[in-house]
């Protein structure tokens, strides 16, 4: 039918990993006086559709459901005082509830009304996805997302991980409305209230907006999620060629130094590694000063044998200017840690940014911090070099 994306498989990977996180999330089940508790809420803040009045309402939720392949027992609602326009559903494990919220009835068409019902009961299909997994998952990034300790990834990480699982359920509202059509004008028309959208129409704008923004993310727009989704399920629909790989670079990046979520952090600390064991390679940098600078960064680090280049250096080019940056600091620190090295590590580490192509930020940031002119930052890569050169054991180069 329709499987989950890769970062929900990533995401999911990376908590489990975290044994005893994963195992307190694990076991947390909602119990049957919770559940009780919920329902008795829901007939006080809403208006509850009976199946027998409200048939049409009905069958397209009994629809949906048979398009979806799900048995549970629904029910659907009405909110009270709500002027959102928007749709939820509340599932407790062993029943659903979905309840509709504004005039979000009455605006819809009978397919983005049935679209609408897809959307929300693949949310049910989340909770099944990687044999549970996914639903333990989402309650972590939930729960870490709204503690007061959590970073600036967690934030992010629990961002991506929400639209990712939108994306998801915009396919289910696809499958069930038979067409991608119903789900954008859905999504446009509870976004603007507008009482006539052309799906079409705003595919065309989503698709001018990154062909004209090439590498532009997620974050970088107003209203990005409408954008974002609208393109994603059409794509998927119309099974264009590396859809998942044209979505994760719509949404993720490249991403800045401070918009890193949990999984991109613990890439850029991989790569920070590396690139210290490749610094500390020729045995006269490894001289106090330098190996507890690199020991300040990863207190375990291991130097002795050459850090295979080839599955990260080729990479550096398509990272953002300020991860380009922060690794040129990274290697200036380096090149500074000894002064009685004078400038020979600087010419090393002009040579490896040559190497990883980091060498137009690593100029910039030799000029910033050496107050030098451009021609005089120029001079002193081509002095220092020499005098690397003349060194009788050369570093491992990168591949």
């Amino acid at each position: 039918m329709f499987s989950t994306l890769i970062y929900h498989q990533l995401i999911t990977d990376f908590f489990k990993r975290q044994q005893a996180v994963w195992r307190f999330f694990s076991q947390h089940t909602q119990q049957e006086e919770q559940q009780q508790e919920l329902r008795t809420g829901l007939l006080k803040n809403t208006y509850k559709f009976d199946p027998a009045i409200e048939t049409a309402l009905y069958e397209k939720l009994a629809l949906a459901k048979e398009r979806l392949g799900l048995q549970l027992p629904v029910t659907l609602y009405q909110a009270l005082h709500s002027e959102e326009t928007t749709a939820a559903i509340i599932y407790t494990g062993s029943e659903a509830h979905i309840v509709f919220s504004g005039k979000i009835i009455q605006l819809l068409s009978d397919e983005e009304l049935l679209a609408i019902i897809g959307h929300e009961l693949s949310h049910v299909h989340v909770c099944g996805q990687l044999d549970g997994d996914l639903a333990i998952a989402d309650r972590i990034i939930t729960a870490i997302a709204h503690h007061p300790g959590a970073t600036a990834a967690h934030y992010e990480s629990a961002r991506l991980f929400k639209l990712y699982t939108e994306i998801f359920c915009d396919r289910g509202a696809a499958l069930a409305a038979g067409h991608y059509a119903p789900v954008v004008s859905a999504l446009v028309k509870t976004a603007t209230g507008l009482q006539a959208v052309n799906a079409d129409s705003y595919i065309k704008q989503a698709e001018e907006i990154f062909t004209h923004e090439g590498g532009l993310r997620a974050a970088g727009l107003s209203h990005p999620e409408n954008f974002i989704r609208a393109r994603a399920v059409h794509l998927w629909h119309t099974k264009a060629a590396h859809t998942d790989d044209s979505i994760r670079r719509m949404i993720e990046g490249p991403a800045g130094l401070d918009k890193l979520d949990l999984l991109q952090q613990q890439a850029l600390s991989a790569i920070t590694r590396r690139l210290l064991q490749l610094v500390l390679q020729p045995a006269w940098m490894q001289t106090a000063p330098v190996i507890a600078l690199a020991k300040a960064y990863f207190a375990t680090l291991e130097w002795q044998e050459p850090p295979p280049t080839d599955a990260w250096a080729p990479n550096i080019p398509a990272l953002h200017d300020t991860i380009k940056e922060y690794l040129s600091y990274v290697l200036y620190d380096m090149a500074t840690a000894d002064k009685q090295l004078e400038d020979l590590p600087l010419g090393y580490c002009f040579f490896l940014a040559g190497h990883l192509r980091l060498d137009t930020h690593f100029n910039q940031v030799v000029k910033k911090e050496r107050k030098l002119t451009d021609k005089k930052v120029k001079a002193l890569q081509q002095q220092s070099i020499a005098e690397y050169e003349k060194e009788p054991a050369p570093a491992a180069t990168p591949a």
